[in-house]
């Protein structure tokens, strides 16, 4: 069975993968738009890194739905890991008395 001072880790994971989202979004548009070029060329290069972050968004968002399923299974199995001990213990008392 899993510990209980798991929580932060997860929060502080998440936190972090955030920002660097964040910052390499922030990053890359302040880098296109201080870069010298036409503003046809600059829609285009902005509509490309949207595009792009558009997909890793996306990715992101699979990774994590992903990640969600293998813990609900993995809960499921410590909930009837448990579920089976207590049953065991029931037996166990019901059958002493």
């Amino acid at each position: 069975m899993r510990r209980f001072g798991r929580k932060s880790k997860k929060r502080s994971t998440g936190k972090v993968i955030a920002a660097a989202l964040v910052g390499s979004v922030v990053g890359a548009t302040v880098g296109l738009l201080m870069a010298p070029s036409s503003g046809k060329e600059m829609r285009r290069k902005i509509n490309s890194g949207a595009m792009d972050a558009r997909e890793r968004a996306k990715t992101a968002v699979r990774n994590v739905e992903s990640r969600a399923r293998e813990l609900a299974a993995e809960v499921n199995e410590d909930a009837e890991d448990v579920k089976k001990k207590v049953t065991r213990r029931k037996k166990v008392d019901s059958t002493s008395r």
